[in-house]
C-alpha cells in the first residue's frame, strides 16, 4: 500500500513528475551501458570504471533528491540488512587488512555502487511501467552487443585484430577461432552478462513482443557460445529452469543443473585442454589447473585471516607465485573480505528466496541460478549486472504486492 502512495504522490506536481522521469531515464541509460566496459573509453578513477558508473552516480543523486522531496523512502527489509553488513565488512577489510587502504579506496567506492545499485533497482523496478522499460533497455543493448561480438569475429577472420576479441585463458590460441568479448573487458564477463540479459528479456509480462524476445534470445545464445567460456553452462542452466513448467521439464532442469555443476567443478579440479576447432579431441591435462591452485591457496589465506580476509582490492590466491583471484565467488569473498562478508552475502540471497512470491518466478530465479553456476567458475561479486539481478529479484515480489493492494 505504501508503494502505491509513493507513486500517487510522485505525480502530484510537475517538478515531481520531471524528477521521476529523469531518474528513470538515467537509470535505464546506466543499464544500457552495462556491457560497454572499454567503449567509449572512461578517462579516470579506476581501470575498470566505465560510463555506466558515472551515469548511475547521477541517477543515485537525483533519486535521493526525489525521495527527500517526497519525504518517502523505501521500507527497509532483511535483504537490505544483508547489503549493509556486506558493505560494512568491505569497509573494515579495507581499513584493517588492505596493505594500502588509500590505494584501495576506489574499490570500496565500487562496492558502495554495487550495493546502491541493488537498492535503487529494487525501488525503481517495482514502480508501474519501469520494469517494462528495463526489459526494453536490456533487449536493445543485448542486440548491439551481439552485433559487436559478430563484428569482432568477422574482423578476426579478416586478419584484423580488435578489442572486440578477448584473451584465450586456458584455451590454446588458434587462427581458426577466437573468444569474443564485444564491449566488455573479458569473454567470461560477456558470458555472465548474457545469463543476466536472457533472464531479463524472458519475462513474459513485460510487454516485449514475442518475435523480438526470440530474436534477442537467439542473439544472446550466439554471443555466449562465441565466448567459449564456462559461463555457457550457467546460460544453459538458466534456460532449462525458465522452461521447467511441467514435471518432466523440472526433472530435465534438475539433471541439467547437476550435470553443468559437475562439469564446472571438473574443469576446476582438472585442467581442460579444449580446441573448439577440434571438439572431439578435448581432454584433461595432467598438469594442475590454475583455478584449483587459486582456490586452494585462497583457502589457505582464509584460514590465516578468517575475519577480514587478505583485504579489499587484493588477490587472496597465488598462481606460480603471483597474486591471483580465487575464481570461485564464495571462496573469493571469504578470503578477500572475511567470513562475515560471505555470511552477509549468503543472508542477502536467502532473504530474497524466503520472501519470494509463490509460485516461484522461474525466469528471475533461473537467472540467479545460472549466475550461481557461473559463480563456481569466476568471481562475479564485482559484476554490476549481478547486483541489478538481485534488485530485480527483490522488486518482483514488491511489484506484485503493489498490484494486489491497488
Amino acid at each position: 500500500m505504501k508503494q502505491a502512495s509513493v507513486e500517487t504522490t510522485a505525480t502530484s506536481s510537475p517538478w515531481s513528475r520531471r524528477a521521476t522521469r529523469a531518474v528513470v531515464v538515467l537509470y535505464l541509460t546506466s543499464l544500457a551501458l552495462l556491457p560497454w566496459s572499454w567503449f567509449p573509453p572512461f578517462p579516470w578513477l579506476h581501470e575498470h570504471a566505465q560510463w555506466s558508473d558515472a551515469v548511475f552516480a547521477l541517477t543515485a543523486l537525483l533519486w535521493a533528491i526525489e525521495r527527500w522531496h517526497l519525504r518517502l523512502w523505501p521500507r527497509l527489509r532483511a535483504a537490505h540488512a544483508g547489503i549493509a553488513v556486506y558493505f560494512l565488512c568491505a569497509a573494515l577489510s579495507l581499513l584493517f587488512a588492505t596493505p594500502n587502504p588509500r590505494a584501495g579506496f576506489p574499490k570500496l567506492l565500487g562496492v558502495a555502487e554495487l550495493c546502491t545499485l541493488a537498492f535503487i533497482t529494487s525501488d525503481l523496478a517495482a514502480r508501474p511501467g519501469v520494469s517494462r522499460n528495463i526489459t526494453r533497455a536490456i533487449a536493445i543493448t543485448s542486440l548491439v552487443t551481439a552485433a559487436a561480438a559478430i563484428a569482432g569475429l568477422l574482423l578476426f577472420y579478416s586478419g584484423v585484430s580488435s578489442p572486440l576479441i578477448g584473451i584465450y585463458g586456458e584455451l590454446e590460441a588458434s587462427r581458426w577461432y577466437a573468444r569474443v568479448q564485444a564491449g566488455t573487458y573479458n569473454p567470461n564477463l560477456l558470458a555472465s552478462f548474457c545469463i543476466f540479459a536472457a533472464a531479463v528479456v524472458s519475462r513474459p509480462d513485460d510487454g516485449l513482443p514475442r518475435w523480438l524476445r526470440r530474436v534477442v534470445l537467439a542473439a544472446l545464445w550466439i554471443s555466449v557460445l562465441l565466448t567459449f567460456s564456462r559461463g555457457i553452462l550457467g546460460f544453459i542452466v538458466s534456460a532449462a529452469i525458465r522452461r521447467a513448467r511441467t514435471p518432466l521439464r523440472k526433472r530435465v532442469a534438475a539433471a541439467t543443473g547437476a550435470a553443468c555443476v559437475l562439469l564446472v567443478i571438473s574443469a576446476t579440479v582438472w585442467r581442460p585442454n579444449i580446441d573448439p576447432s577440434r571438439p572431439l579431441e578435448a581432454r584433461f591435462e595432467r598438469d594442475p589447473s590454475s583455478r584449483l591452485q587459486a582456490a586452494t591457496s585462497s583457502l589457505v589465506t582464509l584460514v590465516a585471516h578468517p575475519l577480514l580476509g587478505s583485504g579489499l582490492d587484493t588477490s587472496p590466491g597465488t598462481y606460480h607465485g603471483a597474486p591471483f583471484d580465487a575464481h570461485l565467488t564464495p571462496i573469493n569473498i571469504a578470503a578477500t573480505l572475511g567470513l562475515p562478508a560471505l555470511i552477509a552475502f549468503s543472508f542477502l540471497i536467502t532473504a530474497l528466496w524466503r520472501r519470494r512470491e509463490r509460485p516461484t518466478d522461474l525466469v528471475v530465479w533461473g537467472g540467479l541460478a545460472g549466475l550461481a553456476v557461473d559463480a563456481l567458475a569466476q568471481d562475479i561479486e564485482d559484476f554490476r549486472h549481478v547486483w541489478v539481478m538481485i534488485g530485480i529479484a527483490d522488486a518482483e515480489t514488491r511489484a506484485k504486492r503493489v498490484e494486489v493492494t491497488d
